[in-house]
């Protein structure tokens, strides 16, 4: 009898599963239905393995801690405390309009005063104890509310319109008086004078980024000054 051809052999394909990955928020949906139907009935509704749901259910203790410490201690630029935030910047407004200093200890002096105040307590609870004014705060609120230190300065005053064309003609003038009366450069001499108070209010203030005065308040006590005079002569004496 002829002998039958024999099938060339054709080795089996390993066919790989896909992993799929999931999300923290798709795992507690999955754990959350599984406390209130059962982990059998939860493996089924969503068609995954008996065992995953279980690891799921035994992991999700961590997650919640992880998100309680997430919130508590705060990322970026998010608020800590938005009401209270708030208060607070409106309150450095006011001062400011003032003209009064505000400085960064008296920012956060004043915040934990804010949150001591019954209308704070009942949105945030006794949050005094654990809320530390720290540094990092302090630079968080500043970027959210855009304000930055700043340094005070003088009360702007803009030149005429015509200060090019009036520079002109008085050097004309002190060249013309100079040639006619014979004078020495040694005897021309510019001359300014400038109050000092004895009260000298602080430089630095909290105040918008942006600002271009920055006045700050003294005590009361602006007339209490001296003068000083300056004087440069043209010519070596």
């Amino acid at each position: 009898m002829p002998q039958r051809k024999r099938k060339p052999f054709k080795p089996f394909k390993c066919i790989k599963r896909r992993r799929n990955s999931y999300s923290i928020e798709r795992k507690q949906q999955v754990v959350n239905y599984a406390i209130e139907f059962g982990r059998n009935e939860a493996a089924r509704h969503f068609e995954l393995d008996n065992s995953m749901v279980g690891r799921w259910m035994k992991a999700s203790k961590e997650w919640t801690e992880k998100n309680q410490n997430i919130k508590k201690v705060g990322s970026g630029r998010k608020e800590f405390y938005p009401e209270a935030e708030k208060k607070l910047y409106s309150w450095i407004m006011e001062q400011r309009k003032k003209g009064l200093s505000v400085s960064y200890t008296t920012a956060r002096i004043r915040f934990i005063e804010i949150l001591k105040e019954p209308e704070m307590i009942n949105i945030y609870g006794n949050s005094v104890e654990e809320f530390k004014a720290s540094s990092r705060w302090m630079s968080g609120f500043m970027k959210r509310y855009k304000l930055s230190r700043r340094r005070r300065t003088k009360v702007s005053q803009k030149l005429p319109e015509q200060t090019e064309e009036l520079l002109s003609n008085f050097q004309q003038y002190v060249i013309r008086l100079r040639t006619e009366k014979s004078f020495a450069m040694t005897n021309i001499l510019n001359m300014d004078e400038t109050p000092v108070w004895f009260d000298m209010a602080g430089n630095f203030t909290i105040d918008q980024i942006g600002e271009k005065t920055i006045h700050i308040r003294g005590t009361g006590n602006e007339k209490n000054r001296f003068t000083v005079v300056l004087t440069c002569a043209a010519g070596k004496i």
